[in-house]
């Protein structure tokens, strides 16, 4: 019996202390200057009191980071610390793909890597230990387990997208596409800098174009509002015949897509985690019932 897709995810109260929690991250990183915060505080505050709830986290995200940026008149905040993530994986890289090429199962390890990377992230939830996570990442159990359905269904597709997700984690995706080896993949990135969501220059940093094809989705949401996206990308995205999306963000705006699409990610809040039938900060591979 075909089953219903999810119901879109819309933005809550209970996300907003999340946001704002982004917000101190910059604060504490020194990435804004003291004489800034204060007007930053005041204008999301003021932005969040008057908000349409009906959109989606990402489409939330993407405005509250477009207010700070005008407001710091940096358009990238977050450029030093994506380098030092991309590079401290670049660091990991050499022996995390010989553990892959000596692992048990290389495809369910590469993908248990790449859904740990996904602990990279300066968005809402920023606390976490990289190297406690991929030490995890060998044994922890999926929550939500449809990867062999993804094994099956990455042999049978002609045309893959691979929607990326944070810089960092991205060396991540690398090391799991190059396991599963396939002959036509895309690799999509932000249009343009959002919180530290992967971007081309990421991508090429990483190495992501010896192995894919970089496209840009043509917009800057940290996540994927296709709506908003570009005519190329959404092309690629009709044609693809398996997609695999990544990471939180892109769930939250894709979460009903009706296209075979796999959701690779950790639940990293509990309104999230309720959607996917999980905890917070479980590991995830979830297909799409239709």
């Amino acid at each position: 019996m075909k089953q219903e897709a999810a119901k879109p995810i819309a933005f809550t109260y209970e996300c907003i202390p999340c946001a704002m929690g982004s917000l101190i991250t910059l604060f504490k990183k020194g990435m804004v200057p003291e004489d800034k915060q204060d007007l930053i505080f005041r204008t999301l505050l003021k932005y969040f009191s008057e908000l349409n709830y009906k959109q989606s986290p990402p489409e939330i995200g993407q405005q509250m980071h477009q207010i700070i940026k005008n407001l710091l008149n940096n358009p990238d905040p977050y450029a030093e610390i994506k380098i030092k993530f991309n590079r401290l994986l670049l660091d990991l890289y050499p022996e995390l793909k010989k553990r892959i090429t000596e692992a048990e199962d290389p495809f369910g390890f590469a993908l248990r890597l790449a859904i740990a990377g996904n602990v990279i992230d300066f968005g809402p939830n920023n606390k976490f230990d990289i190297h406690d996570t991929i030490k995890k990442a060998k044994s922890v159990n999926l929550a939500v387990n449809n990867s062999q359905e993804l094994k099956r269904s990455i042999a049978r597709s002609k045309t893959l997208l691979y929607l990326g997700d944070n810089a960092g984690e991205v060396v991540m995706d690398r090391l799991f596409l190059e396991t599963i080896n396939h002959s036509n993949v895309y690799f999509a990135v932000r249009g343009a800098p959002i919180i530290n969501d992967i971007t081309e220059a990421d991508a090429k940093f990483v190495g992501m174009n010896k192995i894919a094809k970089i496209i840009s989705n043509g917009d800057d949401a940290p996540g994927t509002i296709l709506k908003n996206t570009s005519d190329e990308f959404r092309e690629i995205f009709e044609s693809a015949d398996l997609i695999i999306s990544k990471g939180q963000g892109n769930y939250e705006s894709l979460s009903n897509c009706q296209k075979n699409i796999f959701f690779i990610l950790m639940a990293k809040c509990d309104h999230v985690a309720k959607h996917l039938g999980c905890k917070k900060g479980d590991f995830v591979v979830k297909g799409n019932p239709n």
